[in-house]
């Protein structure tokens, strides 16, 4: 069983990964804190809080700012876990699981009517 100290540990980790990733699209895409902010209606000072892991923040708000950045909630999940991963043998495997999960879905949407 994980003591509260790890289990702080473990969310901190994920949440740090989780605005790293949001931070990174953000850059990418050349857009400052403040125009997020203002399209969020939110403030600055969260939105870098969320990127550094310092909030963890309502699924609400990330879906939010995910869309703000075009991107959807399972490729977010997807870079979190790249991130958090360590090791190729960790990606390997990542790449490896994500590949059966991308066929699965590739299935469901062909069946749909």
């Amino acid at each position: 069983m994980k003591s509260k100290k790890q289990s702080k540990s473990t969310d901190f980790d994920y949440t740090q990964a989780m605005g790293t990733a949001l931070r990174e699209e953000r850059k990418k895409q050349g857009i400052n804190i403040e125009s997020a902010a203002k399209a969020l209606s939110i403030t600055a000072s969260y939105i870098s809080q969320i990127e550094t892991g310092k909030k963890n923040p309502t699924l609400s708000v990330v879906e939010n700012y995910a869309s703000f950045l075009g991107i959807d909630m399972f490729e977010l999940s997807l870079r979190v876990r790249i991130i958090r991963s360590p090791d190729k043998r960790s990606l390997e495997r990542l790449i490896a699981d994500l590949s059966g999960k991308i066929d699965v879905l590739a299935d469901l949407r062909k069946k749909k009517p």
